[in-house]
């Protein structure tokens, strides 16, 4: 019972959280240029569950029998492998601890057998959708013998390392169970908005995946809001005065006439005077949000700031355009109130846990 209550406080701490990046959602839905963020939860490590004094049959003479029922698809197209140790356990390496899962799917990164994530970007590059989505594995979770060593390509094919690893318990292992859900971390959906006609010859909007270039004060950032605006020396920079990028260096746009062209050039009275400097960020799973709608490279484990992969920027640009948010306030509306639903069973869970423990503790115990 006690389990149970832990389980359910876990559930109503994901569930505030996930409230509250609703909230910041809906609160930025007329923002220019803002990415709806998405919250993303896990499970804690699946543990064993044990019968206690049980008398079942030793491992050793089952578990040859056993290893018939381990079952390995792939490699698929992209390097995905698919998994199922039967009544065995695949034994994962995670943050965490151990973790003890059925079925698993894992792709070998630079020799090791590891889980993985796809950055889900909505622009498509090429006709076929698998190509569409890119296999990661950064901070992911490795698949390990059992014993703390974590498999390795060059030591084995995938079906030999596997069946060699499956962790094949003791007949009184039940199951496997875990201690609730805990917040993970806050993803950014970089999918796009749609673009609303200003007029404004310093509105510009990118049509395709790609960022504005600024310079910060200890670094470069990037931004989707072209809001833009000529500071006190002449350049093209944000509305707090941050300097937008050319592909030399700030802009200076001193002139009459001014226009951008859909490939980035930057032409005043007839000359031309600069190119944004617009990227594409491969890895922009890893842009974090410093406010005005501004991204910046996280930094990893030892304060260093992860590089920022940029491609050239493929889509064009559109004066006199802004790019709005691309949060539906109506889809976020609803996932409030299942949020409020959830967060209500959960304590209803919890009150049940405790009328159960006060009548094992008050009634049956005077019996």
């Amino acid at each position: 019972m006690n389990r149970g209550l832990y389980i359910g406080a876990t559930s109503l701490v994901a569930n505030q959280k996930k409230l509250e990046v609703l909230s910041n959602n809906l609160a930025n839905v007329n923002t220019t240029g803002y990415k709806k963020d998405i919250s993303l939860t896990e499970t804690f490590p699946e543990k064993l569950l044990m019968k206690i004094k049980d008398g079942s049959t030793p491992i050793k003479s089952r578990r040859q029998s056993e290893f018939n029922n381990f079952n390995l698809e792939g490699p698929d197209a992209r390097g995905v492998y698919t998994a199922q140790a039967g009544k065995g356990y695949f034994v994962v390496e995670t943050p965490h601890g151990k973790s003890y899962v059925k079925e698993i799917q894992f792709i070998i990164d630079e020799g090791y057998y590891k889980t993985f994530y796809t950055d889900n970007r909505s622009e498509l590059r090429s006709d076929n959708i698998e190509d569409n989505y890119q296999y990661k594995t950064d901070h992911e979770n490795y698949i390990t013998d059992g014993q703390g060593n974590r498999l390795r390509g060059e030591d084995g094919g995938p079906a030999e390392l596997l069946v060699q690893s499956v962790y094949y318990p003791d007949p009184n292992v039940i199951g496997t169970i875990n201690a609730g859900v805990k917040f993970h971390k806050i993803a950014t959906d970089f999918s796009p908005g749609a673009l609303m006609e200003t007029g404004g010859k310093f509105d510009l909007a990118l049509n395709g995946p790609g960022f504005f270039k600024i310079q910060g004060e200890d670094g470069t950032l990037y931004t989707r809001c072209g809001s833009f605006v000529i500071n006190g020396e002449g350049n093209l920079s944000t509305l707090d005065g941050k300097e937008v990028l050319g592909q030399g260096g700030p802009i200076n746009v001193n002139g009459a006439e001014f226009e951008v062209t859909k490939d980035g050039r930057v032409i005043v009275d007839g000359d031309e005077v600069g190119v944004l400097d617009i990227v594409d960020i491969r890895n922009r799973e890893f842009l974090r949000k410093i406010g005005d709608s501004l991204y910046k490279m996280a930094t990893d484990i030892n304060g260093e700031e992860i590089p920022a992969e940029e491609e050239p920027f493929t889509g064009e640009v559109f004066q006199g355009y802004l790019e709005e948010s691309n949060v539906n306030a109506i889809t976020e509306m609803v996932e409030m109130i299942t949020l409020l639903r959830e967060f209500e069973a959960g304590q209803k869970a919890i009150r049940t846990q405790d009328e159960m423990m006060d009548k094992a503790s008050n009634e049956i115990g005077r019996v």
